[in-house]
């Protein structure tokens, strides 16, 4: 079974899974979920709850039609539930990566990797991959950390992989 915690400090939330800083609602983070949400439109998948920063932002953008989340934990599912009351959007429990989706999304937003760095460059590859796939034409694939991570894949300006 994973451990799954939101522990509260300082009028922020820090969820912990198995003991590892997973997500937090720090300013910084908000506002960086907040733009994130603002790009989307349509139907939308989200890949990770978390905390669910980015669904909330999503529910009060107009663009935005569903709201989908896949999560692979059920224990965060229910942390937040028992934490907040409430979950943001439509949530199924199941890996992203592997779940059989019957439709296309216009936006498909990634938050699968706990930090931002070039540790996290194999989920956000794998997370690209997989959402290629499940955007419809002209759809828009999102991500916390995507502009770092197109960087580090010479996806941005012509830059050279690191």
């Amino acid at each position: 079974m994973v451990d799954v915690k939101i522990l509260q400090q300082e009028g922020y939330n820090f969820l912990w899974v198995d003991k590892k800083l997973w997500m937090w609602d720090i300013p910084e983070e908000d506002k960086e979920q907040k733009q994130i949400a603002d790009q989307a439109y349509g139907d939308v998948l989200v890949a990770g709850y978390g905390l669910g920063l980015v669904q909330k932002y999503l529910l009060k953008n107009p663009k935005v039609k569903s709201i989908l989340t896949m999560e692979i934990l059920q224990e965060v599912v229910n942390t937040n539930d028992q934490i907040f009351g409430e979950l943001y959007g439509d949530v199924v429990i199941g890996d992203f990566l592997n779940f059989k989706f019957t439709k296309k999304y216009d936006c498909v937003i990634g938050d699968i990797w706990v930090e931002i760095s070039k540790n996290g460059l194999k989920d956000y590859i794998q997370f690209k991959e997989r959402a290629k796939y499940l955007i419809k034409e002209n759809g828009k694939i999102l991500g916390w950390g995507q502009d770092y991570y197109e960087y580090l894949l010479g996806g941005k300006d012509g830059i050279p992989k690191c």
